[in-house]
């Protein structure tokens, strides 16, 4: 009896080990390729770092599962390295074109050591059975891309690619091939809600055909294709703020002839789209552009009315770039002998900003801390105190080192480094020359 007991436990453990993924992890590269031909199967390699949370995950949580472990045991010779270690370094370099980000699976033909398949990203277990079965079934991103790389455009291809590529994590290629497949259609084709919604992340040109022709067809997606109207004008305003966003700063840096042209070109192309619509949001952008052109004009009388009036109406509601632009320009522009009184309004506004942005950060400066303290200094530069503006651009000074400090320690690129501090010289020039200091 006791003899049956042990025997019944054995089984009971052998059946629990086998259940769960069995790697050969970190052993030499070799072994794996040998016992893979011998077994002729391919080999399933677990790509995973030491400081990976997500490698983490699924070492705990999605490769003990029994059906995994059956499935990925059943189909292939399984290994896993961590890529900063013993043979995982040469790993990594012989296949980090295929390793975007940790982790990352890769299924190898040994016997030429290629990759057939990827998944990136720590994937659930089900979802990733379903990833490595459809390689298996040959849908895999290499048959894909052959395919697509030959001249073949068919729907069922590109949905096939695209589901490929998202497995394989590589949103820039996917963005490609949706973008090229689209775009070679006609433009009624985005009648077609399948066509429509693979698209539609990527709209985001608001002077391109599409985006015009889907502002104007807005009714017939929500109500004959029963797309949803929220996620189609979420779209369409982040394409259009983009837009709009470009106009009022190139305006705003630039007093080129040339420039100031296209733009303005460009802004009657928008006006044109926004006049009229119903995409939420749109009026909105309609009256940022508007300000803008009385701005480019240069009349301070009218833009501060205009300013002052849309505090009550609230045509636009940007509070940290659009507005706090246009107080900047009227503190820099705004005639320093008879308007005074104009600097001074418009530099509180901006003062109250920085204080709150000040208590916010709590004294922490990093990359995004808000620095208006150059135009603080230039504004009361400009109104004849000396003291003020040499205090605030001594702070604006420090920040902006620090933000540069900071920017050369998250990129350790020398040439990157050396833009930067070109970047600095520049800005420094700059603001020294309009607060007086050489």
């Amino acid at each position: 009896m006791k003899k049956l007991f042990i025997l019944c436990v054995s089984l009971f453990i052998t059946g629990l080990t086998y259940s769960q993924t069995v790697f050969m992890e970190n052993e030499s590269w070799d072994a794996v390729k040998s016992k893979a031909v011998k077994e002729n199967r391919m080999i399933f390699m677990d790509c995973y770092t030491s400081w990976c949370g997500p490698c983490k995950g699924l070492a705990q949580n999605v490769f003990p599962q029994p059906k995994v472990g059956e499935f990925l045991n059943s189909h292939f010779v399984c290994c896993k390295y961590d890529m900063e270690k013993g043979e995982g370094i040469m790993l990594y370099k012989k296949y980090k074109n295929n390793i975007p980000g940790f982790p990352t699976m890769l299924v190898i033909n040994p016997a030429d050591e290629s990759i057939v398949h990827k998944v990136v990203g720590y994937t659930e277990p089900d979802a990733l059975i379903a990833a490595l079965q459809d390689g298996l079934d040959g849908k895999t991103l290499a048959v894909f891309q052959k395919r697509y790389d030959a001249g073949e455009r068919s729907l069922e291809l590109i949905k096939d690619y695209c589901k490929a590529l998202d497995v394989a994590y590589d949103q820039e290629t996917k963005e490609k091939v949706v973008r090229g497949y689209i775009e070679s259609m006609p433009l009624d084709s985005l009648m077609n809600k399948e066509l429509f919604e693979m698209y539609l992340p990527y709209m985001d040109d608001a002077y391109s055909a599409r985006y015009e022709y889907v502002v104007k067809n807005l009714d017939k997606y929500q109500y004959r294709l029963k797309v949803n109207r929220y996620d189609i004008e979420s779209r369409l305003q982040r394409a259009m703020s983009d837009a709009v966003r470009e106009i009022v700063n190139v305006t705003l840096a630039n007093t080129n002839a040339d420039t100031l042209a296209l733009m303005k070109a460009k802004e009657e192309k928008l006006k044109k789209l926004l006049q009229g619509s119903a995409v939420r949001g749109f009026s909105e952008m309609y009256a940022k552009l508007a300000i803008n052109d009385v701005r480019m004009e240069g009349d301070i009388l009218v833009l501060d009315a205009i300013l002052d009036a849309d505090k009550v109406l609230l045509a636009t509601r940007d509070e940290y770039v659009f507005r706090p632009a246009m107080y900047k320009y009227m503190i820099e522009y705004a005639d320093a002998k008879t308007q005074k009184e104009i600097i001074r309004k418009y530099l509180a506004l901006v003062q109250k900003k920085q204080e709150v942005a000040d208590e916010r950060s709590n004294g922490k400066v990093t990359l995004f801390t808000e620095n208006d303290y150059d135009i603080l200094a230039i504004g009361y530069y400009r109104l004849g105190d000396k003291k003020k503006s040499e205090e605030y651009a001594k702070k604006y000074e420090e920040r902006y080192k620090l933000r540069v400090a900071d920017i050369k320690e998250t990129f350790k690129d020398e040439k990157m480094q050396a833009e930067v501090d070109a970047e600095y010289l520049r800005r420094m020039n700059e603001f020294h020359a309009k607060v007086g200091m050489k």
